[in-house]
């Protein structure tokens, strides 16, 4: 099980399912937005939320106080996107899954054969 450090209190980080993607879409953060850097700072404060099991008014005091105390924003949204990654229901909804096997796929061998 995952854990990401938060504000220096650490928490383990629940499979992504389902559930978790309609808290991320209530948050701000669109199907298409979940893997951009673009909302960062929307899926920081959903997966917060998420992973403390917390309001968003709540989750967004913890990120705040997070930096404050001089962490850093990056690592948070490292955990999270790890976690997409990690996700059979994400990988299957944003076919991440099928991006991996593309790029593991060989490719045709270009050497001439006499």
């Amino acid at each position: 099980m995952q854990t990401v450090k938060i504000n220096n209190k650490p928490y383990e980080v629940p499979e992504l399912n389902f559930h978790h993607s309609k808290v991320m879409e209530q948050m701000g953060l669109p199907l298409d937005g979940m893997m951009s850097k673009q909302y960062i700072f929307t899926a920081v404060s959903a997966f917060v939320s998420i992973v403390a099991n917390v309001p968003p008014e709540i989750a967004d005091h913890l990120v705040e106080q997070h930096i404050l105390g001089g962490g850093n924003i990056e690592d948070i949204y490292k955990s999270y996107v790890t976690a997409i990654n990690e996700s059979g229901f994400f990988k299957k909804l944003l076919h991440l899954d099928e991006q991996v096997e593309k790029k593991t796929a060989k490719k045709p061998s270009t050497a001439k054969t006499e």
